[in-house]
Formats: structure tokens, C-alpha cells, sequence
């Protein structure tokens, strides 16, 4: 592409020239074949109704046919009195009106179908075995006989950008064949398309087939943003996705990273509200256990933190100077690093948000600063408990913990402990899944003697290898991210025992939430 066809491309992504989209999500259906992900019924049900809160147009509800969960689904769901249309997932049939594949569609009462058919001659020799025109009937038949008992009918044109490529005639004519559907949807099965051949075959179909056009991407090469993108500048309106990008292989279009472009950056209508977006990510992440990386754009941890000392100090300055809009367009937040690079402005910033007033002058932020630089690395949390000790003088909620652990062969372990708290010797001993699990819990047992902890848990554990190069004698560094009451930090422990490394970051967490909250009873 040259300079002038990308100014074209950029012209035709005007919120005038698109109008309104449609938001198709397919995390329930295509999100669950994600390798290792497993979806129960009451999480399908959950996750149905943050998404529909958030404001999503169609939710994919799953393939009916293919489980007695993904029936029950369509039962369950109607129940949730959801805003967004509830679709239920087929393909095509050489006989529809015999077939109990196409019965069970029927029976689901969804409120639309999106049934998928073969566009690539390929599959339709290798992998369906019939005849193009068998193909074709097929197609025409299915959507026809679900149209005449007065469904909305969407079709995907299952693999339509490698058969556009190598027999672009008969893909099209797929296409003409389904155009009794309500919506007619090209897809990149395979996510091997560049934007530029996504761009002229929305061309072709455009003037091959006057129905609503939708875009189903892959993102096998990165690609699927750009790829949707292109689809939506050549006329498409319908577009569909998953939540955190989960899907087959590396996933399909993401909708943390197509939404913000779409509607922050190009202003184009979509119908919800991304200042909501993180908070429906992080949802999907935990009901799905599929950890959203802390790199990823717009929504993920470290999307607009900072760590280098003249970024900070530009920052604290302009935020303009190192972000390339605002987080909180899609619900997230600017957050500072406070690494061995951390200059006193980001020590005294730091200080001002945990409600301390310190100058850059001042003995207290040099001894920070000296502190961070001598650990390296300090998470927010920890810098909180390093003022409440140093500029706050609070006291510690408890102290002197003492504790054994003893590890099973079948992995299940007891932790015996005892602490402080408030003077008082309090000793606990609790079974878990793993050593540190049996530490929270005893440690967890103990504090609620004195404190509430209910609300308090723990979302995430890692562990770093800090000197690789001595083997099993190395350090590690666990990082522990803790939740209660909206709340969410993380603290670290380092030791070249990893039972130790562990319960410093448990206590570092526990002190936080208690200096932070009271955690009165």
C-alpha cells in the first residue's frame, strides 16, 4: 500500500462512511475451543450475562447438537432475561428438514441461527466429499428451510478467504447460494489473510450479494484486527469476536483490541460502552482461568505503566507526554513501575496517591528511593507499606510468624503456624492443595481470630527463576496478586526456598489489606 491508498483505506473507516456496527460474540462457541479451556454451564451462564450487560448485540450460545450442556444452555439462558440476541450454532445439511442437527437448532428457540457452510472447493472435495453443486444446494437448502419457520438466519462462509483465493468464482457463488440469510458472513478460518486481500474480495462480495455483510477473523498471523478493519472499510457492519481473542489455535478477533480502535480512535459507533471493556476482560479471565497478558494493549496491566525515571517525571508533568490516550477510555488506569530505574519524582508521586506529602528533597523520599533501588523492583502495595513504616509510623497488624509445612506424596500438604496479632500468640495448623495454599489457609484461620478476611483472595500466583545459572540451588521470586472489594494488588517474595519466598509475599498481602481497610471485625 502507498501513502495515498492508505489515506484512502483511513477515509473509509469515518464513523459517516460505516454507520452502526454489529457486535456478533462468539467466546461461548468458537472462545471454548480455546486448547485446554472447558466451560461449564453455570460459567456459559455467567459469562452471557456480563456480556449482554456490556451491551453485546448477538452472544453465540454454542453448537447444540454437539452437547447436552449447549441444549440445556438454551433452555437456562432465557431465564437471565438478557438484552442481547441469543444465537444458536449449526451447519449446513444435505437434507435439513430430516436432519436432527438442524431439528435441535429448531428446538433451542434461539432468538437468531448462525449456521456455517463450506466455501473452499477444497473442503467441499476433501473434507465434505460431495460435488460443488451439492455444495451449493446444500447451502441454498439449509438456510431456506431455517427461514421459512421465521428465523433470523446468519450464515458463515466457513474458510471463504482461502477458497476466494484459489477459486474465487465458486466462493462467490457459495455466497449467491446463502443469500437468503439475513446476514452473510466471510471468514478467515485459517487467519492467513493479509488486509489487502481481505480489502478486494469485501469488493467482489459487496457487488456480488446485497445483504448485511459481517467479517469472522482469525488471528493466526496477528492479523485479525487489521483484517476486520478492512472488512468493516469495505462495507461489512456485522463483526464477530471473542473476549481476551480466545478461540481455536491463536485465537479469533479480540475484542480488546478491535473495540478501542473502533470506537475510541475511529469514532466508530458500536453500541457499548469501552470504559466498561477491562472490567468485562478481567471477568472472562476469571471464569475462564486464561490469564490476559500483562503487556496487552489497552486493557492489560502494564498498558500505561511507566518504570523508567524520565517517563515518570514526564508523566507526573503531562500525561500526554507517554500514553497515546487515556486509560481510563477503556476502564484502566496509569500506573507507575517502582524499579531500580525510579527517579524521587516517582517516589513522591507515588507517595501522594497512598495520601502522603513528600518533596523530592525530602529525607524520607531519598531513603525510598535508596530502598526501591536496593530491591529493584517494588509493586505498588509494597511501596505502601514501606511509607506506612517509614513516613506513616503504623503499626504492623501482626508479627513473629513462625511456621512448618510438610508436603505429601500425593501433593496435598499441612501448614502449623503461629503469630502475633494484637499481642496475643494465636497458633493454627489447616490442610491444602500445596504448601502455599495450606499457609493462606492457616494464616487466613489465624487473622480471622482478630480480623475479617472473608473478602479477601487470592487470583494469581508466579514464580520467576531469579539466577538461572545455579540450577536448582537459584533464587526464586514469587509474585502473589490478591482481590477484595474491587480492589487488586500483588507483592513479591524473594529467597532461594520458595515455601519462603512465598509466605513473604502471603504476609506482605495481608498487611496491605489490613493497614489499607482496617479489616475490623
Amino acid at each position: 500500500m502507498n501513502v495515498g491508498s492508505l489515506s484512502e483505506f483511513g477515509n473509509t473507516l469515518r464513523p459517516e462512511s460505516v454507520g452502526k456496527l454489529i457486535l456478533y460474540d462468539t467466546t461461548l462457541r468458537d472462545g471454548a475451543q480455546t486448547n485446554g479451556l472447558t466451560m461449564s454451564l453455570r460459567d456459559k451462564l455467567s459469562i452471557s450475562r456480563k456480556l449482554s450487560e456490556f451491551g453485546m448485540h448477538y452472544i453465540e450460545g454454542g453448537w447444540p447438537s454437539s452437547s447436552p450442556r449447549d441444549m440445556q444452555y438454551f433452555t437456562d439462558v432465557k431465564a437471565l432475561g438478557l438484552r442481547s440476541r441469543v444465537a444458536a450454532f449449526g451447519m449446513t445439511s444435505r437434507s435439513p428438514e430430516k436432519d436432527e442437527r438442524i431439528s435441535d437448532l429448531l428446538k433451542t428457540g434461539a432468538d437468531a441461527v448462525t449456521v456455517f457452510g463450506k466455501s473452499w472447493d477444497l473442503h467441499v472435495r476433501d473434507v465434505l466429499g460431495v460435488s460443488n453443486d451439492e455444495n451449493l444446494s446444500m447451502v441454498g437448502a439449509t438456510v431456506d428451510y431455517l427461514k421459512s419457520h421465521g428465523l433470523e438466519v446468519i450464515f458463515d462462509a466457513e474458510h471463504f478467504m482461502d477458497g476466494y483465493k484459489e477459486n474465487p468464482a465458486y466462493a462467490v457463488d457459495v455466497l449467491k447460494a446463502a443469500s437468503g440469510a439475513d446476514v452473510i458472513v466471510i471468514a478467515d478460518t485459517n487467519g492467513g489473510a493479509m488486509p489487502w486481500e481481505v480489502s478486494a474480495a469485501m469488493g467482489e462480495v459487496r457487488r456480488a450479494v446485497k445483504r448485511t455483510l459481517g467479517i469472522h477473523a482469525h488471528n493466526d498471523t496477528g492479523m485479525a484486527v487489521m483484517n476486520t478493519l478492512a472488512a468493516v472499510a469495505g462495507g461489512a457492519t456485522h463483526v464477530q469476536g471473542t473476549m481476551n481473542g480466545l478461540g481455536e489455535r491463536c485465537g479469533n478477533l479480540d475484542w480488546c483490541e478491535f473495540l478501542p480502535l473502533a470506537s475510541v480512535k475511529l469514532g466508530l459507533d458500536a453500541g457499548v460502552d469501552v470504559r466498561e471493556l477491562k472490567k468485562v476482560s478481567r471477568y472472562v479471565e476469571r471464569m475462564t482461568g486464561f490469564s490476559v497478558p500483562s503487556n496487552k494493549p489497552f486493557v492489560g496491566e502494564s498498558a500505561f505503566s511507566h518504570k523508567g525515571g524520565v517517563h515518570i517525571d514526564a508523566m507526573i508533568k503531562n500525561p500526554r507526554a507517554y500514553e497515546h490516550m487515556s486509560p481510563d477510555e477503556v476502564g484502566n488506569m496509569t500506573r507507575f513501575s517502582l524499579s531500580e530505574q525510579v527517579g524521587r519524582a516517582g517516589i513522591v508521586d507515588a507517595a501522594r496517591r497512598h495520601g502522603y506529602a513528600l518533596d523530592k528533597e525530602s529525607p524520607e523520599a531519598k531513603a525510598l528511593a535508596g530502598m526501591v533501588k536496593e530491591k529493584q523492583v517494588v509493586t505498588d502495595a509494597e511501596m505502601f507499606l514501606m511509607l506506612a513504616e517509614l513516613v506513616g509510623g503504623k503499626r504492623e497488624p501482626f508479627g513473629s510468624l513462625a511456621y512448618e509445612t510438610k508436603v505429601s506424596s500425593d501433593g496435598t500438604a499441612k501448614s502449623e503456624i503461629k503469630m502475633t496479632v494484637d499481642g496475643e500468640v494465636i497458633h493454627e495448623i489447616s490442610e491444602g492443595v500445596g504448601p502455599v495454599h495450606a499457609m493462606d489457609l492457616a494464616m487466613r484461620k489465624a487473622l480471622s481470630k482478630k480480623f475479617s478476611v472473608d473478602a479477601l483472595s487470592l487470583t494469581n500466583f508466579r514464580v520467576r527463576i531469579v539466577n538461572q545459572e545455579k540450577a536448582t540451588a537459584a533464587a526464586v521470586e514469587v509474585f502473589i496478586e490478591f482481590r477484595a472489594n474491587g480492589d487488586s494488588w500483588s507483592t513479591s517474595g524473594v529467597s532461594d526456598d520458595i515455601i519462603k519466598a512465598s509466605e513473604e509475599a502471603l504476609i506482605k498481602g495481608y498487611r496491605y489489606y489490613l493497614l489499607k481497610s482496617g479489616g475490623q471485625k
